[in-house]
């Protein structure tokens, strides 16, 4: 019941660094508990799995920062725990294939403070939400 789903959200809140989100096709229904799990002052990764059309997941990885960027920012309710949140992907990887032209990947996605000493962030971006390249260019 939605009751035992509280309870439980509420006894592993804020005790996590690193979160696995496997289920496929898709882990959305689990991303805003994860980020309620992940530790307010230090943030952590999640790594989301889910499977993609293999031209898409760039797109993917977008709308997923997104996406966590907005469920952290919908947590803060007057609160300051998730003030100047962001949502980095860092990198996407192949597990396996899925079907003709659909991937199974997963991807490294930072959700923390945007000063957390583990955010991947360089320098003064003033952006919330984004990928990383090769590069390490935000």
């Amino acid at each position: 019941s939605t009751g035992d789903e509280e309870n439980v959200s509420t006894t592993i809140n804020n005790q996590f660094d690193r979160i696995s989100l496997g289920l496929l096709p898709s882990s959305e229904g689990g991303w805003s508990t994860a980020i309620s799990c992940l530790r307010r002052s230090t943030g952590g990764w999640l790594h989301v799995h889910g499977n993609v059309p293999t031209i898409e997941r760039q797109y993917w990885a977008h709308w997923i920062c997104r996406s966590l960027a907005r469920i952290a920012a919908e947590k803060r309710h007057g609160a300051t725990n998730y003030n100047d949140w962001v949502a980095v992907c860092t990198h996407v990887e192949k597990v396996k294939s899925f079907a003709p032209k659909v991937d199974h990947v997963v991807a490294d996605i930072f959700v923390g403070p945007r000063d957390s000493p583990k955010t991947p962030l360089k320098g003064d971006s003033c952006l919330t939400t984004g990928v990383v390249d090769s590069s390490g260019k935000f």
